[in-house]
């Protein structure tokens, strides 16, 4: 838990040096809290840490690309929403990780 608190906020001290926009804060939010979530739905049915580790990267990555997809014709897509989509997916397998 305490590391989890280090890289939390090591990550919130990289955000506000960096000013990362709004948009991106909201990728990498969605992406840990559908990452975790599936992560944690997958292992209580199966008991597998793996397939579960596995299956709420996979669905939250799934998901953001979708988005952008859905972006190209209906918004402003940027390959940079991915970057956040991915570093947002993987700490919530950490989160999980950590707590299985």
């Amino acid at each position: 838990m305490i590391k989890l608190f280090w890289i939390v906020l090591f990550i919130t001290a990289i955000a506000k040096a960096q000013v990362i926009q709004n948009d991106k804060l909201l990728h990498m939010s969605g992406s840990y809290v559908i990452s975790s979530t599936v992560a944690s739905l997958v292992y209580n049915k199966t008991k597998n840490k793996k397939c579960s580790l596995l299956s709420g990267f996979a669905v939250s990555m799934f998901i953001g690309a979708g988005k952008e997809i859905y972006d190209r014709k209906h918004g402003n897509p940027d390959w940079n929403d991915m970057l956040a989509n991915t570093i947002g997916s993987t700490l919530g397998i950490v989160t999980i990780k950590i707590a299985l």
